[in-house]
């Protein structure tokens, strides 16, 4: 039975159609894996999926008895509330029950004891209504949700935090957690791995593999997707296509599908070739009027195919400046941290040319090292030597999406750019056409990241930084972004939690370069 149907669903933002009589339906025991290019228009879908928008034409239907959640990648939450407030709160009717229950058996003392069997029959039915829906557990439950993902609530009431002093990706863990302890019928995930490490991401994984109910997740993770769908449903070419088995059988499925999918579409067109070309050569002609008539009422009802979205290429390129023969970076007994110390004794010598990947648990700090190093924020104690002859390119993981376009971005930094090369280099990154004139709040997570990739590739460095480079981006991005790194003769820190990209960083002809994994582990 379908938990959800889409019925010749049609969607676009001016004039770029992302949907077009898209048909899908998800049924009762599904994992569904969403899938696609970066701006097909995965994350429209799972906003038209919630309700938060209205299609142009077409129709979703519900089962009017499911209910369904959203983790938007956006997702904004301000409150004063703490972290555990807000993920207790899923139990508010249970505390209400409890604290009526209890109630109940206060008035005892009071009641005539005629009342006494009245009391205690209904005390004891409201015991039972919590015990059926697992009321003492709960504080495993939330302890076991915030382990698995890797939630910091605060060491004490004292030093609880608040919601609205989150950073997004914390904030998307802690409304993550929410999610999957109010176990709504279908959980509609927009990239949940995002900002998790690689522990979390498993245990994720298991959570929703064991799932009973139903989700739709999207991702362009493969590992990930292989954990934890038996369905994926591909976005190509504004249609929806849904595939049985997890991604790597969706992989082997589509190449087949792919392949007399445009055999059926190159026929179309030569079929809609030949008529036009008789229609425009015999519809002036009296003779040959009514055929040529016949011919463009036969075209005009032709139900077209789209045309399928070809895999893009990317091309990145970071200039190198100079090489020399000393450390690039040596850290000693450095603690860092904003208001308190959140990592201290970091010992750290990197040589110029290497590759240092840094990976540990979200919040753990390691974008407050990167910040450190790079002098944004102070250090709390210890030393920094970071080399003077270092020319640093640095991504940052959090910078604010800008209310500009893609065009005015670039041109921040490179004001006497003229618009050809601007056009190009973001071409070069899969940015094109009326992408480029959009504004970067309109733009998908991965569209967005690459425009701040071609932004950084503009300017010469021996040094790359890169926090979380690759939450977002498709696989054609990751693969040219690899390239890129490997291409690269500087050296390079980066920190990821994507294990399957950084351990494809080898470059040709050096054997013996190896990557260093730096793991941060919590010392305080």
């Amino acid at each position: 039975m379908a938990v959800v149907s889409i019925e010749d669903l049609c969607f676009g933002y001016t004039d770029i159609d992302l949907l077009k009589n898209a048909s899908l339906k998800i049924n009762e025991g599904e994992h569904v894996g969403l899938v696609g290019l970066n701006g097909c228009g995965k994350t429209t879908l799972m906003n038209l999926l919630a309700l938060k928008i209205s299609p142009d034409r077409g129709s979703i239907v519900w089962d009017k008895n499911k209910t369904f959640s959203y983790l938007d990648q956006m997702l904004v939450v301000n409150s004063d509330v703490s972290i555990n407030e807000y993920l207790y709160s899923v139990y508010n009717d249970l505390f209400i029950k409890e604290d009526e229950m209890n109630k109940l058996y206060e008035s005892l003392g009071d009641a005539d004891a005629s009342s006494y069997d009245k009391i205690l029959a209904k005390a004891e039915r409201i015991s039972e209504y919590l015990e059926k829906n697992n009321f003492y557990r709960i504080k495993s439950d939330i302890g076991n949700i915030i382990n698995g993902l890797g939630i910091d609530i605060g060491d004490s009431i004292n030093d609880a935090r608040l919601l609205k002093d989150l950073s997004g990706g914390q904030r998307a863990r802690v409304f993550l957690g929410k999610m999957l302890l109010e176990k709504k019928d279908v959980l509609l995930l927009d990239e949940p791995t995002n900002f998790l490490d690689v522990s979390h991401i498993e245990w994720l994984g298991k959570f929703l593999s064991n799932y009973k109910k139903e989700f739709v997740v999207i991702s362009h993770d493969p590992v990930f997707l292989n954990t934890v769908c038996n369905y994926i449903v591909d976005l190509d070419g504004k249609m929806l296509t849904k595939y049985k088995g997890n991604y790597d059988a969706f992989i082997m499925q589509k190449e087949t599908n792919r392949e007399a999918y445009i055999k059926q579409y190159n026929k179309q067109q030569e079929k809609i070739k030949k008529l036009e070309t008789y229609i425009a050569k015999n519809l002036v002609r009296a003779s040959t009027t009514k055929q040529a008539q016949s011919r463009r009422k036969e075209l005009e009802k032709m139900d077209k195919l789209e045309k399928l979205s070809s895999d893009y290429k990317m091309a990145i390129h970071f200039p190198f400046t100079h090489s020399f023969n000393m450390l690039a970076l040596e850290v000693k007994n450095l603690s860092i941290g904003y208001d308190k110390v959140i990592l201290k004794d970091i010992n750290v010598r990197m040589e110029f040319g290497r590759r240092y990947i840094i990976t540990g648990a979200n919040g753990v700090g390691k974008t407050t090292f990167i910040k450190t190093i790079m002098g944004i924020i102070r250090p709390k104690g210890g030393k920094i030597k970071l080399t003077p002859f270092n020319d640093i390119t640095y991504f940052s993981q959090d910078e604010n999406v800008l209310d500009i376009t893609p065009i005015d971005y670039i041109r921040l930094e490179y004001p006497r750019m003229d618009n050809t090369k601007v056009r190009t280099l973001l071409g070069n990154f899969g940015v094109k056409g009326e992408l480029a004139l959009s504004s970067m709040k309109e733009l998908s997570g991965g569209e967005n990241c690459k425009v701040r990739l071609a932004r950084i590739s503009l300017k010469p460095s021996n040094m790359l930084i890169l926090d979380e480079p690759t939450n977002h981006l498709d696989r054609v991005a990751k693969d040219a972004l690899v390239d890129a790194l490997n291409k690269y003769d500087g050296t390079i820190i980066l920190v990821s939690h994507d294990k399957d990209f950084y351990k494809r960083l080898s470059r040709e002809n050096q054997k013996n370069d190896k990557i260093i994994e730096i793991n941060f582990k919590t010392n305080v």
